[in-house]
């Protein structure tokens, strides 16, 4: 497919170009509430690049028909979040867009929320914004937050708590979810891609580290609101057997990547090693074969080197 230009603004309008990055990997069951609320979104300047991760049920060809002015880019295989998002990052920096937003397809959106993004960053700013539970609207829906890197674990979050006063007010963050994220194109000139060895979960945090490293800012804004249909494509809800494998997995690949010193790696891993030991009890005790399955194969894999796209939410179903 030829190049796009970015859609044009009200005349005189300075406001920045935004490359809308959407990765899609068999999600027809929910992309149709999606679709329409993108449609509605009110920033003019923009332009959806749809990355497919090699569908086969049709998703890919029902979002064109949803929205018939996006950029469809085809990978050649499911190459995750992150590979699926590195290729419309790279389409979207060859274009020359300002701004980059990274954004699921189990998202439904608030026709405000690019504009307030936009409004609320600068060129040195990442924004991200309120992320609510699409069955729920009372409930944050994100891990945005701190985070432990001793330990690997995200801190200071709203993630699961009503919202209220504490979660309408901006702050800084030091990590965030890439459920919805707005980049200055510069970021990923200056701290990279992200690294497709995760191929999901725990690439944004990576990602992050390394752009606050290099200057850039990332700040949580409330008035930006977007709702969530948390884990639609992994499987359905907050903990499946999918993302138990490669969160345990990426997390210790996280965590020895950007450890100071052996000898706080070795700290980290006995702690996680012990915790494990708890989930795995738990998940027994339950008799849920695939979630102790999950966690096994998951710190397996990490300690034979096997990254990357290795498992499919069908294979962590079976018991």
């Amino acid at each position: 497919m030829g190049a796009h230009s970015p859609m044009q603004d009200e005349p005189g309008s300075q406001r920045p170009s935004v490359g809308i990055v959407v990765v899609n990997y068999n999600g027809a069951a929910f992309i149709g509430r999606f679709a329409e609320s993108l449609a509605r979104v009110d920033y003019a300047n923009r332009r959806i690049v749809i990355v497919d991760n090699a569908s086969t049920d049709g998703s890919d060809a029902e979002l064109q028909r949803l929205l018939p002015d996006t950029v469809l880019l085809r990978a050649p295989e499911n190459l995750g979040t992150a590979g699926g998002n590195n290729i419309g990052i790279r389409y979207c920096l060859d274009e020359g867009f300002d701004r980059i937003l990274i954004l699921n397809n189990d998202t439904v959106l608030t026709e405000t929320f690019l504009s307030k993004l936009v409004a609320f960053a600068d060129e040195r700013t990442i924004a991200v914004p309120k992320i609510l539970y699409y069955d729920d609207h009372r409930l944050i829906s994100t891990h945005a937050g701190d985070f432990d890197w001793r330990f690997g674990l995200f801190s200071k979050t709203f993630h699961g708590k009503p919202d209220g006063p504490a979660t309408s007010r901006p702050r800084d963050l030091q990590t965030a979810s890439f459920c919805c994220a707005l980049v200055p194109a510069t970021a990923f000139r200056e701290a990279g891609l992200l690294d497709e060895r995760f191929f999901m979960y725990y690439e944004e945090t990576d990602w992050l580290r390394r752009a606050l490293a290099t200057g850039f800012r990332l700040r949580y804004d409330p008035e930006a609101v977007v709702y969530h249909m948390e884990s639609a494509s992994s499987g359905g809800g907050w903990m499946t057997p999918f993302k138990h494998y490669y969160a345990t997995r990426n997390r210790l690949y996280l965590v020895h990547k950007n450890s100071r010193s052996r000898f706080w790696f070795a700290v980290f891993t006995a702690y996680f090693l012990a915790t494990r030991l708890v989930y795995l009890g738990r998940h027994a005790i339950k008799r849920d074969r695939p979630m102790v399955k999950a966690l096994l194969r998951g710190v397996l894999d990490y300690y034979r080197g096997r990254m990357g796209r290795t498992l499919e939410v069908e294979q962590l179903r079976e018991t």
